[in-house]
């Protein structure tokens, strides 16, 4: 992807965070351009997770600016940070579906708080299921699901606000092996359609070969890599990029 002369999307310069004494993110720099899907890897505990949780400020960061489409999310307010996550949709691991409320209403439980009629929001929230293949269920309540399908509901939720920018939270750690697969192929078919900028945490090394236009591996919360897959996977400067080299051929 040819990013000459481009503005990113999301830049981040100098981001720290320390939990106790304990440094999980040091002085990552990271651009992302519009279009582009990022993957993040790195073994557990490197601070995947916390990255994407500080660009929208579900975690603090201590230090660095974060700017999406040229605003620094680390200086504005509460309200006006409110207003920017309707632009960032964010995919968990754990689902954090609401047990209370079907499919439809989870998914829609957002556009009701930002005002749109019943009516609309369930429209949206209709083809936002549909393109991960869940219309048929709108009326099941999460316990109903399977962890494959609890997932599907919780990207239809993060994209039935139509978001510049997804953040995925290691989507399929929480699932079942046999249903990790059904998920990806959810995550490829947008990878595809290029409509959304992606930056995803997965342990999934072939997902990632597939799908990135750039892979991120962060160790002891720096980034020790970055390129192509390609470059990646066959020529690998760190000791993490060696350790995926081998797991490809395993």
């Amino acid at each position: 992807m040819n990013t000459e002369k481009r503005e990113p999307l999301l830049k981040i310069e100098g981001l720290g965070k320390r939990y106790h004494r304990r440094m999980v993110l040091n002085k990552i720099n990271l651009n992302l351009y519009a279009g582009e899907t990022i993957i993040i890897m790195g073994p557990s505990g490197c601070g995947k997770s916390t990255l994407v949780r500080c660009i929208n400020r579900l975690t603090e960061p201590d230090e660095g600016r974060i700017f999406f489409d040229g605003v620094d999310v680390t200086g504005i307010s509460m309200a006006k940070l409110a207003e920017m996550r309707k632009k960032i949709g964010f995919v968990f691991q754990q689902f954090n579906l609401i047990r209370r409320l079907n499919v439809l209403e989870n998914v829609t439980f957002a556009l009701r708080v930002y005002g749109l009629s019943k009516d609309e929001a369930e429209e949206k929230g209709i083809t936002a299921l549909s393109r991960v293949g869940m219309a048929e269920r709108v009326s099941s309540y999460p316990a109903e699901l399977s962890g494959g399908e609890q997932q599907r509901v919780g990207i239809a939720r993060a994209l039935v606000l139509k978001p510049r920018l997804m953040l995925w939270d290691e989507p399929t750690a929480a699932l079942d092996p046999i249903l990790v697969g059904e998920v990806l192929d959810i995550m490829e078919d947008l990878v595809r359609e290029k409509e959304t900028t992606m930056l995803v945490v997965t342990h999934e090394v072939g997902f990632a070969r597939r799908a990135a236009d750039r892979i991120i591996l962060l160790d002891h919360g720096n980034i020790v890599e970055e390129g192509t897959p390609e470059k990646i996977f066959t020529e690998p400067r760190s000791e993490i990029g060696e350790k995926y080299k081998k797991l490809l051929k395993n």
